[in-house]
This record gives structure tokens, C-alpha cells and sequence, in this order.
């Protein structure tokens, strides 16, 4: 770019409060861009040392994912020559000699595109930084899960759990443990959240339920001790929905459901039989008011004992269709 034109661009920019670096040749603009790391380069394609259209390539090249605007200044306006500075990579075309106050329009427009940019960048940069954070939380929930998990019974003949979320902890618990006196403990959760902020009441609430299988504990107690736990953990926004059960060895099933689906027992002669969850979630009322009235229920030999989360009911198909507690009874008839 001429001597002149130079002056002018520096003018210009200095009288938007925004620091200058002029340079002559081809080299001196790849070093300044190098040292200085420009928000904003102006140049004439008309160079000493090299080509403007291979410069604007370079500088691209050198700014990466950086947003930096190039603005050419040339005395040709042909379509031709446009349509060439453009394709390189340059994002505005000022034919000389320019109007001053198109140029600073001009200008200030992509000074403001360049701090958009800017902001954008950082806001990723902050979203990156809280994505990590949740991933690491969801990495420690997942471990907080599968230690939990280890000390229930595994799958068996007589027994299934299923999880859709395997890699992290999305509030669904499934405890099942044999007593010494043979009956069957088990607990079915869903607490409110996802990842480490859920796993926090699983924790206490896992060891509450081993202490009552060797403590031969009633379900009513159980499910006063659980309540009392998390009434006490758990911020007020959040609780836990969830079956007690005791199945005992000839199949009676006393239970306390808060807050869940109504689980299912699918009979052998086809029909299936809801069981009902009665009460408010485990951690929303106070031990004064909590209910523990249990309800009673028997399971006969072939029969199957299905309990769900609501994550179940919430499954959507291709068509964006919930699955329902009516599709649910269908898929077990």
C-alpha cells in the first residue's frame, strides 16, 4: 500500500482509539501479523515483495479459528477483481481513492463483528470448561453407581435389572439383596437429577438398605429411615420417588411405593395386575407426617414382578411418541 494510504488507514483507525502497525512489504506484513496478532488487517493487493491475493491466503492460513476481517483496498473494481479478493479469503473490497467516512463505517461494522467474535469465544470457552466439569461429575456418579451396584445381587434366573443410561448416573437406582431369613429386599429408586448431584443420596440411602438386610429391618422402618436420610441431605428441590418391597420366600410381597409408576405383576394367565405407589416421595415430608402403611400383595409360581421408573414411560420412539404406561402394560401381555 502507498505511503498515502497508509497515513490515511492509520488515521482513520487511530481516531477510533485503536492501536496501528503500518508495514510496507510482503515479509514485514507476515512477521507484524506473526508478532502482533492484528484484530483486523487492511491491505492493497499491490505489494512490494509478493502478491496481495497470496498474502490474504497466508494470513488466513496464520489466524486459524481466530475471526480476523481483511479489508482491501484497490484501485481496480472489476467483478473480477472482487470476486478474486473474496475467494482468497478477504471479507470487504473499498475501491481507491476511498470516502473517509465509508471507510470508518466500514470499519467500526467490523471491529463490532470482530468483538462478537470475541464474546463468542469466550462463552465457549467458559460452556467447554463447565462440559468438562459435568463430565468429570458424571465420571465420579458412574463410579459412585457401579460401587453401589457391586454389593447387590446380580442377575440371575429369577431376577433382571435393566438400565438405558450406562454411562452416566441419571437418578435411577436398583438395589436387590436375599436376607438370612430368605426373603428378598429390594429398592427401586428415581431421584430428581442427573450425575453427582443424584448420587449424593444414593450413597446414604445404599447403606441404610444393607444395614436393614442384616438387620432383618421392616419395610416400614426402612422406608422411615430412607425418608429421614435424605430429608436431611437433600436440598428441598430435590427427593427421591421409589418401591420397597419384601418378597418372602412363597411370594407374599409387603411394599411401600412414593411417587413412581405403578408396577406390574404379569400373572400367568396373561393378566396383569398393577401394584400401586400410594404415598408422597422418600425426603418431601417430615418424619412426623411420613406414611409407611405398606401395602400386600402375592406373587404365585410363573408369575413375573415388573417395576419401572418413569425414564421408561418417557422413552420416545422415531416418531417423537412417548411410550406410555398403556404401551407398557401391552409389551407385557
Amino acid at each position: 500500500m502507498k505511503p498515502v494510504y497508509r497515513e490515511i488507514v492509520s488515521l482513520c483507525a487511530e481516531k477510533l482509539d485503536i492501536q496501528v502497525k503500518s508495514v510496507a512489504t510482503y515479509e514485514e506484513a507476515i512477521d507484524a501479523f506473526s508478532t502482533y496478532a492484528p484484530d483486523i488487517v487492511t491491505l492493497d493487493i499491490i505489494l512490494k515483495g509478493g502478491s496481495g491475493f497470496d498474502l490474504i491466503q497466508q494470513l488466513k492460513q496464520m489466524a486459524g479459528s481466530r475471526f480476523i476481517p481483511i479489508i482491501v483496498l484497490a484501485s481496480h473494481t472489476s467483478d473480477i477483481m472482487m470476486d478474486k479478493c473474496f475467494q482468497v479469503g478477504a471479507d470487504d473490497f473499498l475501491s481507491k481513492p476511498f470516502n473517509e467516512v465509508l471507510f470508518n463505517i466500514r470499519f467500526k461494522t467490523h471491529m463490532r463483528h470482530v468483538e462478537l467474535m470475541k464474546e463468542m469465544y469466550r462463552k465457549n470457552r467458559t460452556l467447554t470448561y463447565f462440559q468438562k466439569v459435568i463430565e468429570r461429575e458424571h465420571e465420579m456418579a458412574h463410579q459412585v453407581l457401579n460401587h453401589i451396584q457391586m454389593r447387590s445381587e446380580k442377575n440371575s434366573e429369577h431376577l433382571a435389572i435393566t438400565r438405558l443410561s450406562a454411562a452416566i448416573f441419571n437418578g435411577d437406582l436398583a438395589l436387590v439383596k436375599t436376607r438370612s431369613d430368605d426373603a428378598r429386599l429390594v429398592f427401586v429408586g428415581d431421584f430428581t437429577g442427573h450425575g453427582l448431584p443424584a448420587s449424593i443420596g444414593a450413597l446414604p440411602v445404599m447403606q441404610a438398605f444393607f444395614d436393614a438386610v442384616e438387620n432383618l429391618t421392616s419395610v416400614s422402618e426402612l422406608g422411615l429411615r430412607i425418608n429421614q436420610i435424605l430429608l436431611g441431605i437433600l436440598p428441598d428441590y430435590m427427593f427421591c420417588a421409589g418401591y420397597l418391597m419384601l418378597i418372602s420366600p412363597d411370594g407374599e410381597i409387603q411394599y411401600w411405593g412414593g411417587g413412581m409408576p405403578n408396577a406390574l405383576i404379569r400373572r400367568t394367565t396373561g393378566k396383569i395386575q398393577p401394584l400401586t405407589s400410594i404415598h408422597m416421595p422418600l425426603g418431601v415430608l417430615p418424619s412426623s407426617e411420613f406414611e409407611s402403611i405398606l401395602q400386600n400383595e402375592k406373587l404365585d409360581q410363573g408369575d413375573t414382578l415388573v417395576i419401572l421408573s418413569d425414564g421408561v414411560l418417557e422413552l420416545k420412539n422415531h416418531q417423537n411418541l412417548m411410550l406410555g404406561e398403556e404401551k407398557v402394560n401391552e409389551a407385557h401381555h
